[in-house]
Order: structure tokens, then sequence, then C-alpha cells
């Protein structure tokens, strides 16, 4: 627990090394043999009391910030509740699984929409879910399903713990820290009734926090299900977002964690700008059809149906990348850094989505660009790419990371 805690100071330390000679973090450096042993013995001992949060205001949102120590502290307790995930979240629940949830989700939902061909889907967002978890509901979860005194009473403060707010202190019976290291973890309990309530139906339920995707085979397994979760989020205190859920046919396609998905066809319905955009000639094509037709081997099966899903990244991935380029440019950020954001943006994502090529998604990007200076870097990464492209013998064995 110490070296955990002293890895992460370090690399919190690296970050703030040019801050103000008063900032805490020079003096929590030059007493971090004090305070990190007492605070670690104090959580071993159920004795941890965070400080208060200190509330932000913003023109867009309210932050609520953990003080530096507490971060780490509630870091490595985090640290020491992971290896209960497996035995006490649902495996439907994916954002705990880190950056990497994303793409395990996304593996998972073209699976479906190849193997199964779903034909109804509620994609439902909670409105406010990190404000509207309610303490007393939260507190008798973790006295469920943690049977330790000490990692109760420890968890139970930092819930509980008091904001301070402009206008003076708050006790609110209501919300936690959206930022704070245990905030993925108090989410994945809070919602664990709702994960658990369709395990026993025939549907694909998946959750990334607050997003929830449900697909349906038919209609009436729809309308159970939308029974279920309404009375499960009822329960919980919690109410569905009406401008981000949809619940209907899956026929004009439908977006989740960032990638559109198209929407289900027979599978006598082929659609050959698809294929052709997969590389895939009009020769090959006829010959799975037919071997599906005369039942042919699963192979071929498999090419045929992976070939009607086709996924591209939703419009609000692209623009809040141009948003973020932007505000980059705007605050005067180097060259150099904004080009590094932006390669390891376009990286991440041809690695989730194991589809999209690197050029393919930059060229998406500067689509969705009207502004020169964020297109200019664009084209600076596909210029510098097959560059590097044009000295390999396999292009796709470029490494993205040098570029």
């Amino acid at each position: 627990m110490l070296a955990c805690g002293r890895k992460l100071f370090a690399k919190i330390h690296k970050q703030k090394h040019y801050a103000h000679a008063n900032h805490d973090v020079h003096l929590m450096a030059r007493e971090i043999d004090e305070w990190m042993p007492q605070g670690i013995n104090a959580m071993i001992d159920g004795r941890y009391t965070p400080r208060f949060l200190k509330r932000h205001y913003f023109s867009d949102e309210v932050v609520d910030q953990l003080y530096l120590s507490d971060r780490i502290f509630q870091h490595i307790l985090l640290q020491q509740l992971k290896p209960t995930f497996s035995f006490v979240m649902n495996p439907n629940c994916y954002h705990l699984q880190g950056p990497s949830g994303v793409k395990t989700a996304t593996q998972r939902i073209k699976q479906v929409l190849e193997e199964k061909r779903p034909q109804y889907i509620i994609r439902a967002d909670i409105k406010s879910f990190y404000k509207s978890i309610q303490h007393c509901k939260l507190i008798e979860d973790i006295k469920a399903h943690y049977d330790d005194p000490n990692v109760q009473a420890n968890l139970t403060e930092i819930i509980v713990n008091p904001i301070e707010t402009p206008n003076g202190y708050k006790n609110p019976d209501h919300g936690i820290a959206l930022r704070g290291p245990l905030s993925q973890f108090f989410s994945g309990l809070f919602l664990k009734p709702l994960d658990d309530a369709f395990d026993s139906m025939d549907v694909t339920y998946i959750r990334y926090q607050d997003d929830i995707l449900i697909l349906c085979p038919t209609k009436r397994s729809l309308n159970r299900c939308k029974r279920r979760m309404m009375d499960v989020l009822q329960e919980r205190g919690l109410s569905l977002s009406s401008k981000k859920t949809r619940i209907g046919t899956i026929e004009k396609g439908f977006h989740f964690l960032g990638i559109h998905y198209p929407g289900t066809r027979p599978l006598d319905n082929t659609n050959m700008t698809q294929v052709d955009d997969l590389d895939i000639n009009q020769t090959d094509f006829a010959h799975n059809s037919n071997s599906l037709g005369r039942g042919g081997d699963k192979s071929a099966n498999g090419e045929h149906r992976s070939a009607l899903t086709h996924i591209v990244p939703h419009a609000r991935t692209l623009r809040k990348a141009r948003e973020q380029v932007q505000q980059m440019v705007k605050s005067g950020v180097s060259p150099r850094r904004i080009t590094s954001y932006l390669n390891r943006w376009a990286f991440w994502w041809v690695r989730t989505s194991e589809k999209w090529q690197y050029i393919e998604l930059l060229k998406w990007f500067t689509t969705a660009c009207w502004d020169g200076a964020c297109s200019s870097i664009a084209y600076g990464l596909i210029h510098k790419y097959q560059l590097n492209a044009g000295t390999e013998s396999d292009p796709a064995k470029v490494p993205l990371t040098a570029v």
C-alpha cells in the first residue's frame, strides 16, 4: 500500500513540479514520510476521515475537488477493492474495466448485431446520475456486500464527506464526487440491482457508467425490459433523461460510447456499398452468399455477417475532438503537444474499433472541421504517416506511436 501511494504521488508531483512555491504538493513532498504512513494506518484501522471536499463553480458545471492526500488514499483503497469486483460487480458493467471497457463493449455489440440480429433497442441515459445517488442506499449496498467493518467505516466517511463552498459548509444526503478515484466503484455498486435484473432475460444488456444499452429480439421482450428497468430506477430514486433516451426499433441504427452502429437488416438484404467499404470484392461476397444458402461453413457465415456491420464514429465523437484541439490552439498550447494529443486520440480509437484505419479516422476528423488550424494539424499527421509508410514494405506495420 505504501509503495502504491508513493508511486502515485511521484507521478502527481512530476506533473506539478513547476507549480507555485506555496503549492501544497511541495510541502507534501517534504513530509511524505509522515502523512502517508499515518493515513494508511488510519485506513487499516477504519479511522480514515477525509478532508472536506472543495466546491468550484464554473459556467458550465460544478466540480467537487478532493484534497491531494485524500485522492492518493482513496486510490490505494480502490486498489485493495479491485480483487473483489469479480465477486461483487456484474460483468455487464463495463466501465469498471477502465478505458479498455469501451473496446470490450464495442466488440460485444458488434458480435450481437452480426449473430443474433436484434430488432429492438433501449438506449437510455440516467439524468444527473452522480448527483442523484442517495447516500443511505449506497451505504446499505456497501454493508450488504462487504462484511469488513473497517472497509464499511472508510467508505461511509468518504460518501458522507461534507463540502466546503463559498457560502459555507454543506452536508448533502445525496451525490458523490464525480472525479474521485472511487466514483466508478460507487456507480457500479449503486446500479448493481439494475445490472442483475437482466441476467435471466434473453437480451443483451450493456452499461457504461450511466449509459445503458439493451438489445432485444422481440417487441414483447422490449416491453418487459422497459418495465423492469423503470421499476429498478424508481426504487433507486433515479430517472431517465428524455433527450438522451431512445426506445424502439433498430432499423435506423443507433450510437453508443461514441460509435454509430447500422440498423439490423434481414439476412437476404445485402448492401454492396458497405461491402465495398470493407474492401471485399463482389465475387467473394457472392460465393459466401451462395454458401449460406446451401448451409455453408461457419467461416463464410461469419465473413458475410461481419460485412454487414460497418461502424463509423459518431458526430459527437469528432466534435469533441475538434473542440479540444480548437481550445488548445486558442490557449496557445505548443503545436507539438497538440499534434501529440490528436495522434494519441486517433491511435486510441483505431485500437478500440479494430476496424478503422489511422488515415481514415483523421480524414473523418478533417471533414468535421471548418477551422483551418485544426485541419492543418490532422493533414500534417496524415502526411507523416504516409512518409513513414513509404519507407516500410508493409504500411500496416508502421508504428502509430512513431508518428
